[in-house]
């Protein structure tokens, strides 16, 4: 008698219309797969421009931040600021009498100049630092920004509580100093707003939403 071999559903083969459903199936992913890498390689291209930025606009906030918080007037000088011009703070010019933070310098003070230049689109942020001791290194110039849309400074006046693009008072650095850069790509870095506290600048939280400065604030 001649035996039947029954066969059950796992241990059934593949059809050949199974076996093309698969390649066909196979075929797809693989061509999903490169038309997604140029996708990918862009994200990742971007996130990595992302970082730099960040790693960017944090270096110059740091450095902003602390040069403007420990500004000083001409006039906190006494009779050795009697032979220096005066300090200029417009929309493109910010210059102040300042200390350093700390790892850069060799201790005293410092005039520190930050001017926008460059055409439109394509701004650039310069710095320039010279030191007010007579033993003080050659000045030195760099650039904090570059290749940005737009670049501002603007300044807060307690008395007015209002921002304007222009600081005239001689006697006091201003209460506030604000600073908006535009990237190229990536859109408005978060403002900068700082407020001098060597020289007795107003003591105050900026509330940006409000558009207010906040008494009591640290």
């Amino acid at each position: 008698m001649i035996g039947v071999v029954s066969q059950t559903a796992g241990q059934r083969g593949m059809t050949l219309v199974e076996v093309l459903v698969v390649l066909v199936l196979l075929s797809l992913l693989a061509l999903a797969g490169v038309e997604l890498l140029p996708l990918m390689n862009r994200m990742s291209d971007r996130s990595g421009s992302l970082q730099r930025g960040a790693a960017a606009m944090e270096r110059v906030h740091d450095f902003t931040r602390a040069t403007v918080r420990n500004a000083l007037s001409i006039a906190d000088l006494g009779k050795a600021g009697e032979e220096l011009s005066p300090l200029m703070a417009d929309a493109t010019h910010l210059d102040l009498l300042t200390t350093l933070p700390p790892g850069l310098g060799a201790g005293g003070l410092y005039r520190v100049t930050m001017t926008v230049e460059g055409a439109a689109d394509h701004r650039s942020l310069r710095l320039r630092v010279a030191g007010l001791r007579p033993d003080a290194p050659k000045a030195t110039e760099g650039t904090l920004v570059e290749d940005a849309s737009q670049i501002a400074w603007s300044y807060f006046d307690r008395k007015k509580s209002s921002w304007s693009d222009h600081w005239t008072r001689t006697d006091a650095p201003p209460d506030l100093v604000r600073l908006d850069v535009r990237m190229a790509g990536t859109g408005w870095w978060p403002p900068m707003i700082q407020g001098p506290m060597l020289g007795g600048g107003v003591f105050c939280e900026f509330d940006t939403i409000a558009n207010i400065c906040r008494r009591g604030g640290s």
